[in-house]
């Protein structure tokens, strides 16, 4: 005889369709469980989720829940409330447990959080029970939410509706649903300390190299304007922006043309380059915890590549003056696949030397336009926080999947 999914607490038996507070904590998780509830109660989803970061994809995963609860039939009477985002919530219930891995006591106490915030919500709105979506999980532990619902629900005096809606292939028919309903869904929680667990677990990263790994950007930031006034001449207030995508013989051709300059573009190359060879010859420095990042990495078996716009040679001569170069297994360009970064060539060649599906590479990049082309081309995104780039946050954060101050913080997740 197969176990029920769910067990109606006798003092409900009365009722002939009772009130019940849906917990969800996404769209495709409340698929099933809104199919299978909806023909007994009379359902309100409570989308309450402080775990999700950031804020925008809090509010994207709210409105699909919403998505969906208008999709249904109206005869099976679901309502919709959604809490406002407050990560301040999930970061004080996590707090000395971000190093924990998933599944552990920080998911315990995530559990709680949402539990108490729903059974709290049932009780001042007079419903005559809540569960949650949670169980349906394969990854979540329904004895252990039980636990934590039947004790909320007898401190704030609402029935839980104990549950694990996985069974009776409760996982399966989610799925199912979630691929009909065309639905938006991600491979983690949402909980950002979940994410730098399932980065690590990456079999490939794919490193930008200035501004990710060298700490040269403050030189490539008055690198062009200086070499302009070399000559004389006065350069644009954007001629940053304006070259920041350029190799350096596009940057050479760009300021011949535009300031009347008399030497070649091949002349103008040569003297561009000598200053860039000075520069990972003696200056170059790694950026605040890529070393050990690097090494941690290594040990962990993770392949590591770099993709650049520039050239091969200062890159291979930065690895040797820094002692990296058996960390990588190739230095690949943007000459080497002919398109800049604002296109996804030179991460898509990456991946395939590597020898992995984008889905298990993870790219590591500082500059705004790059992490929008990795994003956009469906990779896993890690923004490495650059001084010279803090101007193009907004894009920033918008674009990545984490940003991070230093990349040892997907090591030890308190800084996140």
């Amino acid at each position: 005889m197969k176990k029920p999914v769910y067990i109606i607490d006798e003092s409900l038996r009365g009722i002939e369709r009772p009130s019940l507070l849906l917990h969800s904590c996404c769209a495709p998780c409340s698929t099933s469980v809104l199919e299978l509830l909806a023909c007994e109660f009379e359902v309100t989803v409570l989308y309450y989720n402080p775990n999700i970061f950031p804020k925008s994809e809090y509010y994207k995963r709210c409105k699909e829940q919403e998505r969906f609860c208008a999709l249904l039939p109206s005869d099976a009477k679901i309502s919709f409330v959604a809490m406002p985002w407050c990560s301040e919530d999930f970061k004080e219930a996590a707090s000395g447990l971000e190093d924990i891995d998933e599944g552990g006591d920080r998911c315990t106490r995530c559990y709680r959080l949402r539990l108490q915030k729903t059974a709290q919500y049932a009780a001042e709105h007079g419903f005559d029970c809540y569960t949650t979506t949670l169980s349906v999980s394969p990854l979540k532990c329904a004895k252990r939410l039980n636990a934590i619902g039947r004790e909320l629900g007898e401190k704030y005096g609402v029935s839980y509706l104990e549950s694990d809606f996985k069974k009776q292939n409760g996982y399966k028919r989610s799925c199912e649903l979630s691929k009909k309903y065309n639905m938006y869904r991600q491979d983690f929680c949402g909980c950002k300390y979940s994410l730098a667990q399932r980065i690590m677990s990456a079999k490939g990263f794919i490193f930008d190299a200035d501004g990710t790994l060298f700490d040269t950007m403050g030189f490539y930031e008055d690198f062009a304007s200086s070499f302009v006034r070399s000559f004389g001449k006065t350069p644009e207030p954007d001629l940053r922006e304006r070259i920041r995508a350029m190799t350096v013989l596009e940057c050479a051709e760009y300021v011949r043309e535009k300031y009347s300059l008399e030497p070649s573009a091949e002349e103008l190359e040569k003297m561009l380059n000598k200053k860039i060879y000075n520069l990972y010859a003696n200056d170059v420095v790694l950026k605040d915890g890529a070393a050990e990042f690097l090494t941690y990495a290594k040990q962990r078996g993770i392949k590591l590549c770099i993709a650049t716009a520039t050239r091969n040679e200062f890159v291979e001569l930065a690895l040797n003056v820094l002692g990296l170069k058996d960390m990588f297994e190739f230095v690949l360009t943007c000459s080497d696949v002919g398109a800049s970064k604002r296109e996804s060539l030179i991460y898509d060649e990456s991946a395939k030397k590597l020898g992995f599906d984008k889905r298990d590479v993870v790219v590591f990049e500082d500059a705004h336009h790059a992490i929008t082309t990795a994003k956009s081309a469906g990779y896993r995104v890690v923004a490495v926080k650059e001084e010279t780039e803090l101007k193009f946050i907004d894009d920033i954060e918008k674009n990545c999947d984490i940003y991070i101050g230093t990349m040892m913080d997907l090591v030890n997740r308190k800084n996140l």
